[in-house]
């Protein structure tokens, strides 16, 4: 889920600074539609002004685009460094990792043998003979990621997203990115959590970050590449002429010390062309940089039971999870065969 951008504006800037700087445990109070007057110390002090452990002042806010800002320190307006200062502090003091649990509002209950033989069915369409043993309650972990995404081209580019990974299979779910609300925080004994595996989760993130702007790299990546055609026609062009110019004057020259002159230019003026083409290539490279902001563990209601069921000619059995939210099955284990 790549959450949308808002379009800031004055109004909205003072009223993020005014509830930031008082959660740090600064003074703060309207002084004009766009002032916001400000008695800070300590930590909170630094981030207004560098050297002071007092301040007390009045900051003034532009709209993106109007900034005449001559003071940076006091004077807000979109990208300036005192909101990223703010947005940073802010972050370091939040959670980066917690557990909670889906409510989902009534008792699930657990789903008849055709339903969960039909969607068994629906799922893993090579299956016959489906059975499974009575259903026991059971929780079903996913994890949610907040990420920061940064792309560094010509333009350089920001967003956010929201993903959700069932685990321990890593499929993403997308319509759990979209049920903070219904959240609630859980007892950390009431289940046994899985700590997640870092690594695996890095290649589900990049996976689906990569997925979710293809269509905006897409676009990056045909700008890029006409500009990066542009700028190597015009170094080949440059160094072509270059070295036809001094390969003419070297064949009029009777000396071999003179010849051997333009020969050493000619070496130099090839790595130069090499090197130049090189930098080109490497200013117009294309980074996608994620970062992770934070991680929620969500625990949901969820059922439990064997499934044995028939592929091609062999018989199996595994664990497996059914999850009432999404409708699907979870396989826990390696399937046994018969």
């Amino acid at each position: 889920m790549k959450l949308s951008r808002i379009k800031t504006r004055s109004e909205q800037l003072v009223e993020f600074c005014e509830e930031a700087l008082r959660s740090f445990g600064a003074v703060s109070e309207r002084s004009w539609y766009d002032r916001l007057e400000v008695l800070a110390e300590g930590e909170t002090a630094h981030l207004l002004q560098n050297d002071a452990d007092f301040f007390s002042g009045e900051l003034r806010f532009h709209e993106a685009g109007l900034s005449q800002a001559s003071n940076t320190g006091i004077e807000v307006f979109p990208g300036c460094p005192l909101i990223f200062r703010l947005v940073e502090t802010l972050w370091r003091r939040q959670i980066p990792y917690s557990r909670v649990c889906l409510s989902t509002g009534d008792t699930p209950k657990a789903p008849a043998n055709d339903v969960a033989e039909r969607l068994w069915y629906a799922q893993f369409r090579s299956s016959a003979r489906w059975r499974a043993t009575p259903f026991v309650p059971d929780w079903a972990p996913s994890i949610l990621a907040a990420v920061r995404c940064e792309v560094q081209a010509i333009d350089q580019t920001w967003s956010y997203h929201r993903l959700g990974f069932s685990l321990p299979i890593g499929d993403q779910d997308s319509s759990l990115e979209f049920m903070l609300d219904q959240m609630v925080q859980l007892e950390q004994a009431a289940l046994d959590w899985p700590e997640p595996d870092l690594g695996v989760l890095n290649q589900w993130i990049g996976g689906a970050i990569e997925s979710e702007l293809a269509p905006e790299l897409s676009k990056i990546k045909e700008r890029q590449q006409l500009y990066l055609r542009r700028e190597l026609t015009r170094i080949d062009d440059y160094f072509e002429n270059y070295s036809r110019e001094l390969r003419s004057r070297m064949d009029h020259q009777k000396k071999e010390d003179a010849k051997q002159r333009f020969a050493d230019r000619l070496e130099a003026t090839r790595a130069e062309h090499c090197r130049r083409r090189a930098d080109q290539i490497e200013r117009h490279t294309i980074l996608v940089i994620p970062h992770v902001d934070a991680l929620l563990t969500v625990a949901e209601p969820a059922f439990r039971t064997t499934v044995s069921w028939r592929a091609d000619r062999d018989e199996f059995s595994a664990t497996a999870l059914f999850v009432p939210r999404t409708r699907r099955w979870q396989v826990l284990s390696n399937a046994d065969q018969k």
